[in-house]
């Protein structure tokens, strides 16, 4: 079965989220230090070094691809309705770090 060009299109705009994601996040905590990340796993990552935090969500994204190429597979729709979720997700949070990152720009003015 061939992954449709939709699925491939919600992947690549994924990964631009999930790499603009890893960006601010390394920004914001070179700003403002660890307390901005929320997550524990990343936080530990970034506790290591801006380059391990970068291989986690490297790997991460791999893993999360392999699984729903795996669940494409057996279930089309619902590797679709997997990956639009995770897009949104990452829509808003790109959304909110750029806000936050807006915020203290204009607080060092």
């Amino acid at each position: 079965m061939l992954i449709s060009i939709m699925t491939l299109l919600l992947f690549v705009i994924l990964t631009i989220l999930w790499t603009t994601d890893t960006v601010e996040t390394c920004e914001l905590v070179n700003k403002e230090g660890l307390g901005v990340e929320e997550n524990p796993v990343a936080k530990f990552f970034l506790k290591l070094s801006n380059k391990d935090f970068i291989l986690f969500k490297i790997f991460d994204l791999l893993m999360l691809g392999t699984i729903l190429y795996y669940i494409s597979h057996t279930n089309m729709l619902a590797a679709n309705m997997l990956l639009f979720i995770f897009t949104l997700v990452y829509v808003f949070t790109v959304v909110h770090n750029y806000i936050i990152i807006k915020k203290y720009a204009e607080e060092e003015k």
